[in-house]
């Protein structure tokens, strides 16, 4: 029967059922779901009442906290300058305490002999001092003057054993005092004293707690006949209306019988670890909140009580008022629906003949308009303008990519600033004197951060030749020592590796090459680094041969074989894909973004060659490519070596790549402005010039470094010999200075190098279109960076 009806009745029969389930269900739901809502506007309610009393708490312990972590401080320093006197430092505590009108007490309490080894000297010598003479005075002012005692079998007692064996602050259970008549509550708060990484002693303040207990009985939350109370971790009551129950356990305040009385070791549990619990008895709705007052520390819980007759009379009412609304709602549903079922049914069909044609790639076909202003007028139009965009997606894609770009670039610079900071501060703490632990630290750091710069680069090389923009140089390099300096790099960064590196390179390779040799480089560390991660035991060999030649150009073959984990014919296949590894299981246990390999080919087939690789599960694989490269001159005779001559073994002797003195000579008394904004990359480069005795003037924008040329010149001072020049500053970049320098006949042949975190080679390219003599970038590499400034240098004589 339901087939033969019209569309028209279908639709409005299924609608109609679905609406009509859809309300019971809806009323089921929120007729269950009232009591929840209510309990959570409670939860909210008594969440309030807590971040208040939280405040109130972190207040009254915060003031105490910073005293005494203060105190530690002083005699930390105190102890290492053996300036241990007792007179003083009681006389410290003593005047303080006189100050603090939130502190009752102050206790400093050493190991014995662990402040000045001086104990016998001071035995007896009360009242600050036993029989034993150690240093463990109680300063207190509960009786109205300020007295001293000493502690007695403090090693016994949990304020002193549990902050010198878990090296951290420690908050006791608030315990009541009486005081003139009156209790008062009490808690210490104690800190360790640590001392060339040893644990000495602790530093501890007594605060009273009768703010808290003033709020716990005069909050009544909002009316509802409420209560608030704050327990310790332990289960002790701090606070509560009922100054009976101050101290006392947190099962003898609980008043519903053993409906609540059955969660009472749960509740204790959560206080004690920090945890937030909520209690729905029978009669009370309890919510029990943290109290964070440090990282290691949740001292206490706020309870806050709310009666569960006043959260279920607002629940009835909801769910009433929602069975009563959806009665109504699906009576008046019923009714209209026949209605716009017959309107709607013509143009949804049309529409949806219109939504199937283009979703199968016609895009050129003509959307109709339903000229109507409801929601089917609405999707008509909607289909149409999609149609009209789609003509403009390619001309977004291609200003998305450019956004892509700039953000490359920005996000290089963000890194490498704070990069160079850390790199550069890195070698000059090498510089200074540590001892072996600390420089295995710092050689890690280093290590870190170079692991870091390389990533940074991979990604953006990737960039680069993703989008087509990576270019190659084309200049003189010795490919042997090319290969010498790569054998010296790897030996030194892996110095405790197992493996044995060899470099075999054919006599008949030619020395002096055109090409760009950074890139070649950058392929040959790449793949060498790979060979070294996936390698545990055996050897790396970096071959280099001839394949042909002729007068003027060499074709080379290149390979790096390791005997490392190897890999299946299934992961060959993604071995050069972006972003992924061979096995995904291999980034989590060999780290990697899954890029090098990617860049690696990119600039592989900018040089015109082609990269492949052989591998076999656990036996290594073998990278190789082959690549052809102008001769610097041309052969006046063919080379001697014939291609079937066995390869030589070369092992290059390990030299130091760092400039000597007697390099850096010239660099001594040079005149230089550094024009850098951030203070850390101001010191480090300061650091750089001075320990090669170069005189050094600094600005931190590129207004500032004109104003100082100028006024040099007016005073007829010697001039600068060179600027370095950031280029992203406040009031002025350094684009803007450097052009107004160039213009300036005063500073005609006055070297500009750029010193900027900015590696993008079309940076590069406007920069020395500015006129800058060189683009040096961050982190700063050490030998290119004295390179440049011998270059100047010598340029200037």
């Amino acid at each position: 029967m339901f087939k033969n009806l019209s569309l028209r009745f279908k639709i409005f029969f299924l609608v109609s059922a679905v609406v009509i389930v859809s309300f019971l269900t809806l009323t089921i739901i929120v007729s269950n779901r009232s009591i929840g809502m209510a309990q959570k506007d409670a939860f909210s309610l008594a969440q309030e009442t807590a971040d208040k009393y939280k405040n109130a708490i972190i207040a009254e312990l915060q003031g105490a906290r910073i005293t005494a972590e203060t105190f530690s401080t002083v005699f930390e320093t105190l102890k290492d300058y053996n300036l241990t006197d007792r007179d003083m430092m009681n006389d410290i505590l003593k005047n303080a305490l006189a100050n603090k009108e939130y502190i009752t007490a102050f206790c400093i309490a050493y190991d014995p002999d662990a402040l000045d080894g001086k104990d016998a000297l001071y035995a007896g010598l009360g009242p600050a001092y036993d029989e034993t003479g150690r240093y463990a005075p109680y300063w207190n002012k509960l009786g109205g003057n300020i007295d001293v005692e000493f502690l007695p079998a403090i090693d016994s007692e949990d304020w002193y054993i549990v902050p010198k064996t878990e090296r951290h602050e420690y908050i006791t259970d608030p315990y009541p005092y009486g005081l003139q008549g009156q209790t008062v509550m009490l808690a210490s708060l104690v800190f360790p004293i640590i001392h060339s990484e040893k644990f000495i002693g602790i530093i501890s303040s007594d605060i009273v707690l009768d703010k808290l207990q003033e709020m716990a009985a005069k909050v009544n939350p909002h009316g509802q006949e409420g209560y608030t109370e704050i327990i310790s971790n332990s289960g002790a009551v701090i606070a509560h209306p009922n100054k009976d129950y101050l101290g006392k356990d947190l099962a003898e305040t609980l008043v519903e019988g053993q409906s609540r009385l059955q969660y009472i070791d749960e509740i204790k549990s959560a206080i004690k670890s920090g945890e937030m619990y909520i209690s729905t008895g029978k009669h009370f709705y309890t919510v029990y909140m943290p109290i964070q007052f440090s990282s290691v520390t949740n001292p206490w819980s706020v309870a806050v009580s709310i009666p569960m007759a006043k959260i279920m009379t607002n629940a009835n009412s909801i769910r009433n008022y929602v069975i009563l609304v959806s009665i109504i709602a699906i009576c008046v549903i019923a009714f209209v629906l026949y209605f716009i079922v017959r309107s709607v049914t013509k143009p949804i069909l049309i529409l949806s003949d219109t939504a199937k044609t283009l979703g199968e790639g016609h895009f050129d076909t003509e959307v109709p308009l339903i000229k109507s202003n409801d929601e089917i007028g609405a999707l008509s139009r909607a289909f149409k303008f999609m149609v009209e965009k789609l003509n403009g997606a390619m001309t977004e894609a291609v200003d998305a990519n450019k956004a892509k770009g700039l953000f490359m670039a920005n996000i290089s610079h963000e890194i490498r600033t704070p990069l160079n900071a850390v790199m550069g501060l890195n070698d000059l703490l090498l510089k200074t004197n540590v001892d072996d632990k600390q420089r295995d630290y710092i050689e890690k750091i280093k290590g870190a951060s170079a692991t870091l710069l390389g990533l940074v680069n991979d990604i953006l090389d990737f960039s680069e030749a993703e989008e087509g923009h990576m270019k190659l140089e084309n200049a003189p390099f010795d490919i042997r020592k090319m290969f010498d300096e790569l054998s010296v790099f790897f030996r030194e960064k892996n110095k405790n590796s197992p493996l044995e590196l060899r470099f075999e390179l054919d006599s008949a390779l030619p020395a002096s090459l055109m090409g760009d040799e950074r890139r070649l480089r950058q392929i040959f560390t790449n793949l060498t680094d790979n060979a070294y991660k996936f390698t545990e035991k055996g050897s790396i060999t970096v071959r280099a041969a001839v394949s042909k030649h002729d007068s003027n150009s060499v074709a080379l073959d290149f390979a790096v074989r390791d005997t490392g984990i190897g890999m299946s014919q299934d992961q060959m296949e993604k071995l050069f894909a972006a972003f992924d590894q061979a096995d995904n299981s291999a980034t989590r246990k060999y780290g990697g973004a899954g890029i090098g390999l990617a860049v690696t080919r990119e600039i592989v087939e900018l040089m015109g060659g082609k990269i492949s690789a052989t591998s076999e599960l656990k036996k290594g694989t073998t990278f190789m490519f082959s690549c052809t490269f102008p001769l610097v001159a041309p052969l006046a005779v063919p080379l001697a070596v014939p291609l079937a001559v066995p390869l030589a073994v070369e092992k290059p002797a390990i030299q130091d790549a760092a400039p000597t003195n007697t390099e850096n000579a010239v660099l001594h008394g040079v005149r230089v402005l550094l024009v850098e904004d951030n203070e850390i990359n101001v010191m480090i480069v300061q650091e750089l010039l001075n320990v090669v005795g170069m005189e050094v003037t600094t600005a931190q924008n590129g207004q500032e470094a004109l104003d100082i040329l100028a006024d040099k010149a007016k005073s007829r001072l010697p001039p600068f010999d060179l600027v370095l020049m950031d280029l992203q500053m406040p009031v002025m970049d350094g684009y803007e200075a450097t052009r107004l320098i160039k213009e300036n006949p005063e500073y005609k042949g006055m070297p500009v190098y750029a010193l900027t975190a900015h590696a993008f080679p079309e940076e590069r390219e406007r920069c020395l279109a500015l006129g800058m003599e060189d683009h040096l970038t961050k982190p700063i590499d050490i030998d290119t960076f004295y390179s440049a400034l011998r270059n100047a240098a010598a340029s200037k004589k």
